[in-house]
């Protein structure tokens, strides 16, 4: 049986090639077990990522004293989302419009010199958005690099008035290290400036140069224009589900939901919701989208999104 294993497993295998610590590996060896087709296609696959992460754990972490400073962020919530581009296209402002964030905030180019995460909600959910260094053609500390190859999305920050040259650069730049922004990465071009006279009719314009191969996000963070819809299509691009779950004879958990990769079963839920409630499932009953309401349903049977699941063990 083939294993059709998917450009999310192909871009954790990605990140475990370029891992440089013990923890890195061991983070992108864990993500390629979540997301690998579970059939028994790939049993012989799982079992040597087993046998690789085993051996890796056995291995003492990275000492503080022999270590340089380590920008690794560790991944929270729905997905993690680096900011990319060019100088002074306002990636710090959209971090500090959309989170907690405090990044520094100047007109002047190469204001971040570090990575800075921040959490921006989405309905009950929430990303977290990493803002980088800018990318140009001089100089880029490999570090930055590290991050864009983790992060499950790039958001490619342009301004409106200079996105095509920005676009442009941005790929060469990403090109040059083996990050593909083409095809094999998840990316969503965010143009930023709409709120000048006249920018909603370059965004258009935008478009049409760039023959819509890249569609774009308008936003602007004066106006606050665009930002909701950001959200909208950030879910869309990381290929996620929200599914709720409950107990028996209570009302489902609407306040915390767990998001799988679409196409994910109810056996990766159960393994998600705790490491051995896989293996003692009897069965589940389901209501929403992928089933009548109360369905009994079994490990292999696809979750979509809103479902609801109750796990029986």
């Amino acid at each position: 049986m083939p294993a059709n294993l998917t450009p999310d497993y192909h871009r954790a295998e990605e990140r475990f090639r370029h891992a440089r610590t013990v923890e890195e590996k061991i983070d992108a060896l864990e993500e390629m077990l979540r997301v690998v087709p579970k059939h028994k296609g790939t049993d012989g696959l799982q079992g040597d990522l087993k046998a690789r992460l085993a051996k890796l754990k056995k291995q003492p972490a990275s000492k503080a004293g022999k270590a340089t400073h380590s920008h690794l962020i560790p991944r929270e919530g729905a997905g993690q989302v680096a900011l990319v581009g060019p100088p002074n296209t306002g990636k710090s402002s959209l971090v500090a419009a959309l989170t907690k964030a405090k990044p520094e905030i100047a007109a002047y180019p190469f204001t971040t010199r570090e990575a800075l995460p921040g959490m921006m909600r989405f309905e009950d959910i929430a990303f977290q958005l990493v803002d980088l260094p800018p990318l140009n053609e001089e100089h880029v500390e490999p570090w930055v690099f590290d991050i864009v190859r983790r992060a499950e999305l790039l958001w490619i920050v342009v301004t409106v008035e200079n996105a095509v040259d920005a676009l442009e650069l941005t790929r060469r730049v990403l090109a040059a290290k083996g990050i593909d922004i083409e095809a094999v990465k998840r990316a969503l071009v965010v143009t930023t400036g709409i709120d000048r006279e006249g920018g909603e009719e370059d965004v258009a314009i935008v478009d049409e140069l760039l023959d819509h191969h890249w569609p774009l996000t308008p936003v602007s963070v004066v106006t606050n224009a665009g930002l909701d819809e950001l959200g909208r299509r950030t879910f869309a691009a990381l290929g996620i589900v929200r599914v709720y779950t409950k107990q028996p004879g209570k009302p489902a958990d609407r306040a915390a939901p767990f998001t799988l990769p679409r196409g994910a079963t109810v056996g990766d839920l159960a393994a998600r919701v705790h490491k051995d409630l896989a293996a003692s499932m009897k069965h589940a009953r389901i209501w929403g989208p992928s089933a009548f309401d109360g369905q009994v349903v079994h490990a292999d049977h696809v979750l979509v999104e809103g479902d609801v699941v109750e796990i029986h063990a």
